[in-house]
């Protein structure tokens, strides 16, 4: 696939020539003259002519599109087909490159990094804005210096590909600086932009009082221009819905209304299912985050090392486990591939539930060196933490429920309550003195804690048994190998089932195996 050059360069800067050479080029009546323009004026154009644009962009032919990528990316089927059934990547051949202009390859490089974002390849998106930081950092472009410059949408493009691999805290740094170049720009969408994405960053790291704060001044600035009202009103909704998910606001249900459907081919759409998953969960409707999440992976290609397949791994897990099937839920932990934070958190949980509490320590040593970890990444480690000293020793120390104390105090909180058992949070309440207590039991009402599957307490004859039911096929084997009677036997199996909540043998070596009880070697003993 080639590309067509506009002329000496591209014209970054000057509006008004550009509205009149498209304007030339659309009487003319020949495509090839309109798409050059197109090219050659592109940011002028999607600047501040967008609806002129986009008129020229939908007439072009096929064929046309497909040799200039830039045009291409804009066409609003691209995302589309790239979600289902046709993926576009712009290439260039050697002999077209070197005879690009600097901004033309500036640009060029752009439309790769947001084409492999289309296709679900983030690593590949990354590749991409690597690319285009060392232009920026390595040659220097006179046009992107002006404040009517790209600069400040090319870091903006850069921070949204590191955040769509799940890489917030360096997309903050993009966005940051897309924003502070945004608030010298003549373009009055740049600030508001830029600052929709810082506060989607914060959000999912939890910072939500920045979340908050970022929001309120975007959408305090002017409503932006057509060329960015869909992008603008995606990530804002995912904000706002997002900080309703972790507080657990009354008007929460509004919030998740106002999200863009599942199909959504915007950059927010991750997040939108996160803070979807996250009420439902929190409201313990796993059925309801289940369908959130088949809805949401049939309407998308797989984006392995994404934040995507972590939000969809980590939803997963939860729903599975709330739902009663650890099976699915431990098939889908182990093939969750490189994992991201959510998926480990989630994993974590899991295993404290199902008894697999070594497998918890691991993880949980594993996140610690997380350098990446946003606050409440860090306040759910400690929750989780609380959770296996609980799980492993039947108590909590005094520190350990100060600690969960103070991250309730936080109203951010909420959520995380309702994802920790119940007697966790009893044992924290009576190792608080009086006024924290008060405060305690002031920040958790209304939430819904989850119940913690303790292991059964099993007498001595009732573990032997269990253990010998793998070995021995009969009441009367196990008999003659312990010698006692076959009542005795009896009676030691109906009191075995009713401790681990089954009524046969299968069941019974099925929910010890699952709870890691189960030590057929022992059955001699």
């Amino acid at each position: 696939m080639g590309i067509s050059r506009g002329g000496a360069g591209m014209n970054l800067n000057d509006a008004d020539r550009a509205s009149d050479e498209l304007v030339k080029a659309i009487g003319s009546g020949r495509p090839e003259n309109m798409a050059r323009v197109a090219v050659a004026h592109f940011w002028p154009l999607f600047s501040a002519h967008f609806e002129m644009l986009m008129s020229v962009v939908t007439a072009l032919p096929a064929s046309l599109l497909d040799r200039h990528p830039l045009l291409r990316v804009l066409h609003p089927m691209t995302p589309v087909l790239a979600r289902t059934s046709r993926t576009f990547m712009p290439v260039v051949s050697s002999e077209d490159a070197r005879s690009m202009s600097p901004e033309e390859l500036d640009f060029f490089v752009i439309a790769q990094m947001i084409a492999a974002r289309f296709n679900g390849d983030v690593a590949g998106s990354l590749g991409y804005a690597r690319r285009l930081e060392d232009r920026m950092l390595q040659l220097r472009v006179e046009a992107r210096d002006r404040m009517d410059g790209p600069l400040w949408f090319f870091h903006l493009q850069i921070g949204s590909t590191l955040l769509a691999a799940g890489e917030s805290s360096k997309a903050l740094l993009e966005f940051a600086t897309a924003r502070q170049l945004g608030r010298l720009s003549i373009q009055a969408d740049a600030e508001r932009i830029a600052l929709g994405r810082v506060a989607l960053a914060h959000a999912v790291r939890g910072t939500v009082g920045d979340a908050e704060r970022a929001l309120a001044d975007a959408v305090a600035l002017p409503p932006v221009t057509a060329a960015h009202a869909r992008a603008v009103r995606a990530t804002e909704s995912a904000v706002a819905a997002l900080i309703g998910a972790d507080r657990l606001s009354d008007d929460v249900d509004a919030l998740l209304m106002a999200l863009d459907p599942y199909d959504s081919i915007e950059l927010s759409w991750p997040f939108a299912l996160l803070a979807r998953c996250r009420v439902h969960l929190a409201r313990h409707q796993p059925e309801d985050a289940i369908e959130a999440i088949r809805l949401a992976t049939d309407a998308h290609p797989p984006q392995q090392g994404s934040f995507a397949a972590d939000v969809l791994a980590a939803t997963s897990i939860d729903a599975l486990l709330a739902s009663g099937d650890l099976s699915w839920a431990w098939r889908t932990a182990e093939e969750r591939g490189k994992a991201g934070v959510l998926s480990r958190l989630a994993t974590i949980r899991l295993a404290l539930q199902d008894g697999r509490l070594d497998t918890a320590e691991q993880e949980l040593r594993l996140l610690a060196g997380e350098q990446s970890l946003g606050p409440a990444q860090r306040a759910e480690s400690v929750l989780l933490s609380g959770w296996l000293a609980l799980a492993r020793t039947g108590a909590l120390d005094r520190e350990t429920a100060l600690q969960i104390s103070r991250i309730a105090r936080r109203r951010d909180s909420r959520r995380l309550l309702a994802i920790i058992p119940r007697q966790l949070v009893e044992h924290v309440r009576d190792l608080l003195p009086d006024e924290a207590g008060v405060e305690f039991d002031a920040m958790i009402v209304g939430v819904s804690s989850v119940e913690m599957h303790a292991r059964p307490a099993l007498t001595v004859s009732e573990r032997r048994v269990l253990n010998a039911l793998p070995v021995h096929h009969s009441t009367a084997a196990m008999a003659s190998a312990f010698h006692v009677s076959p009542n005795t036997v009896k009676s030691q199996l109906r009191s075995l089932y009713r401790k681990l909540g089954c009524s046969t043998r299968d069941e019974a070596v099925t929910v010890a195996t699952r709870l890691r009880i189960l030590v057929p070697d022992q059955a001699s003993s």
